[in-house]
């Protein structure tokens, strides 16, 4: 190669460089825009989920409130009434688990301890439960037979 034809195919080097960087810098300009219109999407996402997360934790825990105890009570299955139990529990520790990790995104601190505190895990020992639950209904079934049966056989 000649001299000239290095000059040039250097020069044509330095101009494919320099549009490299020029795209580079674009890309990065993108990026950046795109994760700071995220960002402020997401701080107005967990805004509205912090006004709003105990009403959701609230309703789940009315929804989930009854004891196997009761339902058995009532008639309902009592398997099914201690799995519906833990699953609306489960359902309120990921509500809880969202609202402090929405608090540390929004605010850029972990929030206290006390914020949307987790909901204990226990030991289901669910045969321990199922027990517990039919013979509190039993005690509930035979009270309510012996007033039933007080009022109207014994004389006052």
């Amino acid at each position: 190669m000649t001299e000239n034809a290095v000059e040039k195919a250097r020069k044509a080097a330095e101009a494919a460089s320099a549009k490299v960087a020029e795209l580079e810098r674009q890309e990065a300009e993108k990026a950046a825009r795109e994760s700071a219109e995220r960002t402020e999407r997401q701080r107005e996402k967990d805004a509205a989920f912090l006004a709003q997360w105990e009403a959701l934790d609230a309703e789940l825990q009315e929804v989930g409130s009854k004891s196997a105890a009761d339902a058995v009570y009532e008639g309902v299955d009592p398997v099914a009434a201690v799995a519906h139990f833990w699953a609306e529990r489960a359902k309120r520790n990921a509500i809880r688990s969202h609202a402090r990790s929405a608090f540390y995104r929004l605010h850029g601190e972990h929030p206290d301890d006390t914020f949307a505190r987790a909901l204990p895990e226990r030991d289901m020992r669910i045969a321990d439960r199922l027990e517990e639950a039919i013979y509190k209904a039993s005690m509930r079934h035979g009270a309510d037979l012996a007033e039933k049966l007080e009022a109207e056989w014994t004389v006052e």
